[in-house]
């Protein structure tokens, strides 16, 4: 007997109804905010991703699933969906917004786990081109979530969407230059991971989950301080609208996502209860350089994806 591959599974009975009924709701929120459809492809060029997620990422260093097609070109299966949906738009030379919504297959290679495969379901949706109301397309983003959660998950389960502003660009580069100087004092007792991204990917170490990483981070320079006055001041904007809308969330200035293409706002979104980012049901952010990170203009950027089989499993 040929097995399955590890990490993969089939879906059918109960579970094709569960998996039906979550891509349905998103397609049906979706279009009442007016996204379309948009169908992106499994392959991709492997530059794609080492451009916009980041050469120095986890998915691109050790999840991608990368091989050479017959004339030697390194090729992946897609490891998440905003890449390609901004590739596309560039090629199309649009000068106007669009928001599009997709659901589709990704691959990384991890540990198969309760809720995590090798093969697994994305929806999402993007929104590109908006001009000088990124405040309200975050929002809108935010309230799209919010809506498809809702109409999606069990009753009983309650949710939080963790935010953070990890600033722009600029930002980042002061930042990350007084965190290496910080952590260089304390490199001897830092994880593997974070010896790693302390070189490559300094930022991401605030996203660590090792105990003894948590400890030094506790007296390390606090990203929110390098904010500059247009990141806080939008950032305080859309924690006002979602506050006023009466939305379930609380701010985490540990939260920087896994894509280097994000700047300013982030966010997750959690189950009550549960322990952080592994668990998290869908996440997203800002994202205004990607577009000229893979050879575009300069253009606007929010998207947001969700975990359809994180989703099933609260069921």
């Amino acid at each position: 007997m040929i097995d399955g591959v590890r990490g993969t599974r089939v879906i059918e009975g109960d579970e094709a109804n569960k998996y039906l009924d979550i891509v349905n709701t998103f397609h049906n929120v979706a279009k009442e905010y007016d996204f379309e459809y948009i169908k992106i492809p499994t392959l991709e060029k492997e530059e794609l991703f080492t451009r916009s997620v980041g050469e120095h990422s986890d998915i691109v260093t050790k999840q991608m699933y990368t091989f050479p097609d017959k004339k030697g070109r390194n090729l992946v299966l897609r490891p998440e969906g905003t890449a390609g949906v901004v590739r596309h738009h560039i090629e199309k030379k649009y000068t106007t917004i669009k928001k599009y919504y997709y659901s589709d297959q990704m691959f990384r290679y991890e540990r198969p786990q309760k809720g995590r495969y090798r093969e697994f379901h994305q929806v999402g949706a993007e929104t590109l081109g908006h001009k000088n109301d990124s405040v309200k397309e975050i929002f809108s983003t935010i309230q799209l979530s919010n809506d498809f959660l809702e109409s999606c998950v069990p009753t009983e389960t309650k949710f939080t969407f963790e935010i953070n502003s990890i600033g722009n660009n600029d930002d980042r580069v002061k930042f990350n230059k007084d965190l290496v100087k910080y952590l260089k004092v304390h490199k001897d007792k830092l994880s593997e991971d974070s010896l790693t991204r302390l070189e490559k990917n300094p930022t991401r170490i605030l996203d660590s989950k090792d105990s003894n990483d948590l400890e030094i981070l506790v007296d390390a320079p606090k990203l929110s301080e390098y904010r500059s006055n247009t990141s806080s001041d939008n950032y305080e904007k859309i924690i006002n609208l979602i506050s006023n809308a009466k939305i379930s969330y609380k701010e985490n200035p540990m939260l920087v996502r896994g894509l280097d293409y994000y700047n300013d706002f982030t966010f997750e979104i959690v189950p009550n209860g549960s322990s952080g980012s592994q668990d998290a049901l869908g996440g997203g952010g800002q994202y205004d350089k990607l577009s000229s990170l893979l050879g575009g203009r300069d253009i606007n950027g929010i998207g947001v994806a969700f975990g359809v089989d994180r989703i099933m499993d609260l069921y």
